[in-house]
């Protein structure tokens, strides 16, 4: 079983998802979240240096810092990702829809309205965490040292609406090395 940042219970405790919900739906997400958030995040060799500090119980005073603002985006970003799936279900006869007596199921646009305001609420953490990581980046060496192929840089904008206003002193066209005026 891979390495979790964090559990299904701190999960559970920390949100508004149910104790009762199973442990089976919500393992994956975890693991899920990790990979396409966090990585992405935090780059492959940071994300792995913490990592390795969570399960060895051994997190340096900097990299607390750093998971005090990592731990709400993930939490934030699991809650988004669990939403659908604890409504609609894979079973052998297709895709089933949860169903309670005394309860009345969420439709599609309402889980839509909490996606996007959890996904909303993790994208100010990821952008947070972004920040710090930039403005701390001397004490965090292993946040801009991916240079291999097969590791993932981490990402500088973190939210995915429409529009972006970047007032940050960072420009994205000089960080990819490209000059303006050029496409």
């Amino acid at each position: 079983m891979a390495s979790l940042i964090i559990s299904e219970n701190y999960l559970k405790e920390y949100t508004n998802i149910n104790k009762n919900v199973d442990m089976t739906i919500l393992t994956p997400i975890l693991q899920e979240v990790q990979d396409f958030y966090i990585i992405p995040l935090l780059g492959s060799l940071l994300y792995n240096e913490v990592l390795g500090q969570v399960t060895t119980n051994t997190v340096t005073v900097l990299n607390q810092t750093l998971l005090n603002l990592v731990v709400p985006c993930m939490l934030h970003y699991a809650k988004c990702e669990a939403l659908p799936d604890m409504k609609y279900r894979l079973m052998n006869k297709g895709v089933m829809i949860k169903n309670s007596e005394n309860s009345s199921a969420a439709d599609l646009s309402e889980i839509q309205f909490l996606m996007d305001r959890s996904r909303n609420k993790a994208e100010v953490y990821a952008q947070r965490t972004s920040d710090y990581l930039r403005r701390y980046q001397s004490s965090y060496p292993l946040y801009n040292l991916n240079a291999f192929i097969d590791e993932v840089k981490p990402i500088r904008n973190n939210f995915t609406s429409g529009i972006m206003i970047d007032n940050s002193p960072y420009d994205d066209l000089e960080f990819y090395n490209i000059s303006i005026g050029k496409y």
